[in-house]
C-alpha cells in the first residue's frame, strides 16, 4: 500500500503538506528541523528553526522568506546541521532548549533572553569543564541530569544535576559494548518494572548493543546495569529510536524493536517481536543498500496515533516513509516525499526535503506542495497512491478462476480517479497506469475565474461511493491491483469481488 494509511475505517489516502518558509542560504539542504514550545500559554515563546551546514536559521512565522541566522556553524564540514535538541527547565534560569550539532558540538538556547549562545571549555559560569564542548554529538535528559554523547568514542558525559553548564562527568558505556562501535544514542525509558514506574538509561552502539542502567546517581552504587542486549547494526546517524508513550523503539537492520520484549524474555532475533515484521520485506531491501546514508529517522505522529520511519533518499529510487497506526496495528507506505527531517510543532508535522530551501508541514490539505507562491512555483500536486491485495484462493485454490468484476467502496469528501485490474498467481507487479483527474486543483477560490465551484463539497456527511469495474484474465489465485490519484479525503472500504470457477486445467 502506497500513500495509503490504514485507519479505523478502512485505507485512507494521506495527507497532503503545504510550504510553511523558506530562504535560508548556503546548502538548500537543511537536515534538522528544531522545534520549541515556550512556557507562554498563548505560543508567543514558541520557536522553530531549521539546520544546515552553514547554522541554525529562524522560521517561526509562517510564509518567512528571508529568515534570521541565529547561529553560525564556524564548522561547515561533514555532519555539520545535523543536531539532536532537548528542552529543559532549571530552577534558576528557566527554560532552556539544548542542542547538540554533529559538527560543531553543543549550543544553548535561553527563553528568558531568546538568544543562542556557545558554551566553550574552561572553569567559568558559561563553560563547560573537563571536556570541548565541541565534541558533545548528542543530548539528552536523564532524571533532571543532561547527558551528552562524545562524537566518535564510547564516553558519555554527564552534568551536575538541573545545571547546562558546569563540569561535565565522564561515563564509559564502550566497555559494556560486547559487538563493539561506537556509541551512538542514549534514551530515557520509563517503565513499569515490576516496582512501580521507573527511568531507565539506555545506550545504544553503532553495532547494535544495548545496554539499559538502573538507579537514580550515576555517581552512587545503586546506579548499575541491569542488562545488555543485541539488536544487529544500526543504520547512520543517531536518529534511530524514539521514546513514546512509555516504550522505546530502535531500529536495526532486523526492524524496529520495542525494548520493553527484552525485560519480558524475549530474544532479540525473534523476528515476529519487531514493530516491523509485517513490512521487514520492504524495510530490508531498503537497509541492504542504504543502511550507511544519512536520512534514517524514527519519529513518533501523535496526531495520527502513529510512528513513522523515514529512509535515505536513493538515486533513481522514491523515497518513501513507513507509516504505522497504532489503533490497526498496521503498516503504510509514504511514498514520493524526499524529507530529510520531520519533527511535531504546535500539533503539526514539519519537515524538510533533501533538493530545495523550503520547510513544509502537514495542515489538512488534500495535496502536495501546496507552495507560498504558486505563479512561482508551481500548482499543486494530486496524491499517487496504489495497493496490492493478498492473493486468496477463494476457496479453491487448486481450479482456475476469472475475474468478472471489481467494485472498490469509497467514503470520503470525493471520489478519486484510478485504473483497478485483477491480477493472478502471485504477480506483484503495479499498475502503471491512471486516469487523469479531471478540473483544476484550484477551487473555491472567491471571485476568481478559475474557481471550480461546481467542484466544490460544501459540507454535510461524507460520500459513499462504489464505482462497478470490469476485469478479466484467469489464474488459481486471485489479488487486485488498483492505482489513482486523489486531490480528496477518500478511504477505500472495501472492494466487491465477482467471479467464476472453472476447473483444474
Amino acid at each position: 500500500m502506497y500513500n495509503m494509511v490504514p485507519r479505523d475505517y478502512g485505507a485512507q489516502v494521506r495527507e497532503g503538506y503545504s510550504e510553511w518558509a523558506n530562504g535560508w542560504t548556503g546548502d538548500a539542504e537543511a537536515k534538522t528541523v528544531i522545534p520549541y514550545e515556550g512556557t507562554a500559554s498563548d505560543d508567543s515563546l514558541d520557536k522553530l528553526w531549521v539546520a544546515n551546514r552553514q547554522g541554525i536559521w529562524n522560521v517561526s512565522t509562517i510564509s518567512e522568506t528571508a529568515p534570521v541566522q541565529d547561529v553560525a556553524f564556524p564548522d561547515n564540514g561533514t555532519g555539520a546541521g545535523i543536531c539532536s535538541f532537548i528542552q529543559y527547565v532549571t530552577d534558576a534560569d528557566g527554560a532552556w532548549l539544548l542542542l547538540c550539532d554533529e559538527r560543531n558540538g553543543y549550543y544553548v538556547y535561553r527563553e528568558s533572553t531568546n538568544t543562542w549562545s556557545k558554551p566553550v571549555q574552561g572553569v567559568g559560569g558559561t563553560d563547560i569543564a573537563n571536556v570541548n564542548p565541541a565534541l558533545l554529538a548528542y543530548v539528552v535528559v536523564w532524571k533532571e541530569r543532561v547527558w551528552f554523547v562524545e562524537r566518535d568514542t564510547g564516553f558519555a558525559w554527564y552534568l551536575a544535576n538541573g545545571a547546562v553548564y558546569g563540569a561535565a562527568t565522564r561515563f564509559n558505556f564502550g566497555r559494556n559494548f560486547k559487538a563493539g562501535g561506537e556509541l551512538r544514542a542514549i534514551f530515557n525509558w520509563s517503565l513499569d518494572g515490576g516496582e512501580g514506574i521507573d527511568d531507565y538509561l539506555v545506550a545504544v552502539s553503532a553495532a547494535g548493543d544495548v545496554v539499559i542502567f538502573k538507579g537514580s546517581d550515576p555517581e552512587q552504587q545503586t546506579f548499575g546495569m541491569v542488562g545488555v542486549w543485541n539488536i544487529g547494526k544500526v543504520p547512520a546517524g543517531r536518529r534511530i529510536g524514539t521514546d513514546f508513550g512509555g516504550e522505546v523503539y530502535l531500529l536495526s537492520i532486523q526492524g524496529l524493536f520495542p525494548l520493553s520484549q527484552v525485560f519480558q524474555g524475549s530474544a532479540t532475533q525473534d523476528p515476529q517481536l519487531y514493530l516491523t515484521y509485517k513490512v521487514s520485506p520492504f524495510l530490508r531491501d531498503i537497509m541492504a543498500t542504504s543502511i550507511d546514508d544519512f536520512g534514517w529517522n524514527v519519529y513518533a505522529r501523535p496526531a495520527d496515533g502513529g510512528l513513522a520511519i523515514a529512509t535515505p533518499t536513493v538515486i533513481g529510487l522514491s523515497t518513501v516513509q513507513f507509516l504505522f497506526d497504532y489503533g490497526t496495528q498496521a503498516w503504510g507506505i509514504s511514498r514520493g516525499i524526499n524529507q530529510a527531517h520531520a519533527m511535531n510543532w504546535q500539533g503539526k508535522l514539519y519537515f524538510t526535503d533533501t533538493e530545495t530551501n523550503k520547510l513544509w508541514y502537514e495542515n489538512g490539505v488534500n495535496v502536495d506542495k501546496v507552495h507560498i507562491d504558486p505563479t512561482a512555483d508551481g500548482v499543486a500536486q494530486t496524491i499517487a497512491f496504489s495497493i496490492l491485495t493478498a492473493y486468496q484462493g477463494y476457496g479453491s485454490s487448486a481450479v482456475y478462476k476469472r475475474m468478472q468484476f471489481l467494485r472498490p467502496m469509497w467514503l470520503g469528501g470525493g471520489i478519486p480517479v484510478f485504473d483497478i485490474q485483477a491480477r493472478y498467481d502471485f504477480d506483484v507487479g503495479e499498475v502503471l497506469t491512471t486516469p487523469p483527474i479531471a478540473g483544476s486543483a484550484t477551487s473555491g477560490i472567491w471571485n476568481n475565474a478559475a474557481s471550480t465551484w461546481d467542484l466544490a463539497v460544501w459540507g454535510g456527511s461524507l460520500r459513499a461511493s462504489d464505482n462497478p469495474r470490469g476485469a478479466n484474465g484467469m489464474g488459481r489465485h486471485i489479488a487486485v491491483a488498483m492505482r489513482g490519484l486523489s486531490a480528496e479525503s477518500v478511504t477505500l472500504v472495501g472492494i466487491d469481488a465477482i467471479w467464476d470457477t472453472g476447473g483444474v486445467m
